[in-house]
C-alpha cells in the first residue's frame, strides 16, 4: 500500500508542478518556478520510491497517464484553456490503456506468483562458494548473500 501511495503522491506532485511551470510562464514567475523544482523533484523522489515494489512499466504508465489526464483538466478549469472532441477521446483512449495495463491479470511466471502469495516471503539465497586459505595467511572469511534489490550483504 505505500507504493501506491508513494505512485500517487508523485501524480500529484508531477501536476503541480506543470502547473508551477504555466504560473513561472504566465503570471508569476518567482513562485511558479519555485513550486516546479520543488513539486518537480518531490514527484521524483515519490516515483524512485514506488518503482521499488511496482513494476517499471505499469508505474510510470500510471504516472505519466494519470498527470495528463489531470494536466488537462488542470489547464481547463485553472487556466480556461479549451480541449476539442478528439483530444478529450485521445485522452479517454490513453485512460482506457492505464486501466488495462494497470489491471491485468494475465498469466504470471512461477517467479511473480511467489512474489505475489501472503504467505510470509523468504529470500531465495544463493550458493557461497567458500575458498580455503593456506595455513600461512588465513584470515576470516566472510560469507555473502544477494539480497532482492541485487545488494550485496556481507
Amino acid at each position: 500500500m505505500y507504493y501506491w501511495f508513494m505512485l500517487a503522491l508523485a501524480v500529484v506532485a508531477e501536476v503541480l508542478s506543470t502547473v508551477g511551470m504555466k504560473y513561472a510562464a504566465t503570471s508569476s514567475p518567482i513562485f511558479g518556478y519555485l513550486m516546479m523544482a520543488l513539486m518537480i523533484s518531490f514527484s521524483f523522489y515519490a516515483f524512485s520510491r514506488a518503482v521499488v515494489h511496482i513494476p517499471l512499466a505499469v508505474s510510470y504508465a500510471i504516472w505519466e497517464g494519470l498527470g495528463l489526464f489531470l494536466i488537462g483538466i488542470a489547464g481547463v478549469v485553472l487556466f480556461g484553456e479549451y480541449l476539442s472532441l478528439g483530444e478529450m477521446f485521445a485522452i479517454a483512449l490513453m485512460l482506457v490503456g492505464l486501466l488495462l495495463v494497470t489491471f491485468d491479470k494475465g498469466k504470471q511466471s512461477e517467479t511473480e506468483a511467489d512474489e505475489i502469495s501472503p504467505a510470509v516471503q523468504t529470500v531465495k539465497r544463493k550458493a557461497v562458494q567458500v575458498v580455503r586459505v593456506p595455513q600461512v595467511a588465513r584470515t576470516r572469511v566472510k560469507s555473502t548473500r544477494i539480497t532482492a534489490l541485487g545488494e550485496v550483504a556481507l
